[in-house]
C-alpha cells in the first residue's frame, strides 16, 4: 500500500515580538526544519503600536490605522521588517535554532486574528499549519476580549498549535504525542496529522479514546421531550463492558489503518471512562512523556458553542502543553 503522510509544507507564525511569543517563534524554526517546510513569519499586533525600537528613525510617521500607502508608511513597514528579521537572528543565537532558508517575513499593523486571516487570503489558504503563542489572561480578559490564539484557530480553519509562553516549553521538542479520538469521521484528520508528527520527530503515539457512560446511556435510553425531568439511572457494568469491548475493537482498527497509510508502528491505544476534558488532562499531568496534545475542531456554529459550549474550547482553556487543534484546510 502507498504510504500517506499529512506532511506541513507552509508554517505560519504568527507573532508581535513579545515574550508571549518566544516559545511560539522557537517551534515555528525547529517544525520548519523537522518539516522541510517554507515558513512565514507574520509581525503584527498591538506592539507596534507604542513600543520604539532602534530601526525607527524620528523622522518616520507610526502610521495609525487606515493609514494612506504614503512613502513614510512603506519606509516605517520596511524598517518594522528590520527589527522583525534581528529579532529571530537573536532567537536563533540564543536558543541555537538554525532560521530556515525558505523563509518569508509578513508586516501588518492589524491585530494578530485579522492579521492571521488577511495572510491567508494572500497567500491563497496555502498555509498547512499555524504556530501561535497562548497568552496568560484572566477569566474576564478572556470572557470580555477572548483569546487571540483561540479565535485565530476558530476562524482561520487551518491547523493551529497553540505554545504555552512559560519558559520551562523554550526547549520544547516532540517526545510523546496522545490524540484524543471520537472513533469517527470528525477524528480522522487529526489522527492522520498525529500519526505524521510522531513519524517525523519519531517518539510513542497514544491513541485514546474517552466514553462518558451517563451521556452514552442517556443517548440510549432517551424517550422523553424535557430533559430536565429525566434522572438517568445507574448504566449497568455490562452494558459498559459491551460498549468498551465494542469501542476497543474499534479504535485497533484505526491504529491499523494509521499503520497502512503511514508505515509508522509505535502506535498505542488506549480506552477510558469518564468526561473526556477531566480524562485527557489528568492522563496529561499522569504522564510526563506525553508533551504534545492533538485534537481535530469540532463543526459546531458560533451561537451553538455560546449556548452549549465546547469541549474543543475547553481543552483549548485547559491545556497547559503544546495543543495542536488539527483541521483540514479544504481550499
Amino acid at each position: 500500500m502507498e504510504k500517506i503522510m499529512q506532511n506541513f509544507k507552509n508554517i505560519l507564525c504568527v507573532t508581535d515580538l513579545s515574550q508571549v511569543s518566544i516559545n511560539a517563534e522557537i517551534a515555528a524554526l525547529r517544525l520548519s526544519q523537522l518539516f522541510s517546510a517554507e515558513m512565514t513569519v507574520l509581525s503584527c499586533g498591538e506592539h507596534y503600536a507604542h513600543i520604539p525600537n532602534k530601526f525607527l528613525n524620528d523622522n518616520v510617521v507610526q502610521p495609525q490605522e487606515n493609514f494612506p500607502q504614503s512613502e513614510e508608511y512603506k519606509k516605517f513597514l520596511e524598517q518594522k521588517k528590520l527589527e522583525t528579521y534581528d529579532h529571530f537572528k537573536k532567537i536563533s543565537e540564543r536558543f541555537h535554532v538554525k532560521i530556515p532558508e525558505n523563509i518569508g517575513y509578513e508586516i501588518k499593523l492589524e491585530n494578530e486574528v485579522t492579521a492571521t486571516i488577511d495572510i491567508l487570503e494572500e497567500k491563497n489558504n496555502k498555509i498547512d499549519l499555524i504556530i501561535v503563542g497562548k497568552q496568560q489572561s484572566s477569566f474576564w480578559e478572556r470572557l470580555l476580549f477572548g483569546s487571540p490564539a483561540k479565535e485565530i484557530c476558530n476562524e482561520s480553519k487551518v491547523s493551529t498549535l497553540i505554545m504555552p509562553s512559560s519558559e520551562e516549553w523554550s526547549t520544547w521538542e516532540p517526545k510523546g504525542i496522545l490524540v484524543a479520538s471520537a472513533l469517527n469521521e470528525t477524528s480522522e484528520y487529526a489522527e492522520e496529522v498525529a500519526a505524521t508528527f510522531a513519524a517525523k520527530a519519531n517518539c510513542p503515539l497514544l491513541l485514546l479514546h474517552i466514553f462518558d457512560a451517563t451521556t452514552t446511556h442517556l443517548d440510549m435510553n432517551i424517550s422523553h421531550i424535557f430533559p430536565i425531568d429525566y434522572v438517568p439511572s445507574q448504566i449497568q457494568t455490562d452494558t459498559i463492558d459491551e460498549i468498551k469491548a465494542q469501542k476497543t475493537t474499534e479504535i485497533k482498527k484505526i491504529k491499523q489503518t494509521l499503520q497502512d497509510k503511514t508505515g509508522f508502528t509505535n502506535i498505542n491505544t488506549q480506552i477510558d471512562t469518564g468526561r473526556v476534558g477531566d480524562e485527557i488532562l489528568n492522563l496529561i499531568k499522569k504522564d510526563k512523556n506525553k508533551n504534545l496534545l492533538i485534537i481535530g475542531a469540532r463543526g459546531e456554529s458560533a451561537l451553538k458553542r455560546f449556548f452549549l459550549g465546547s469541549k474543543t474550547s475547553a481543552i483549548e482553556e485547559a491545556c497547559f502543553i503544546p495543543l495542536l487543534v488539527a483541521q483540514k484546510n479544504f481550499t
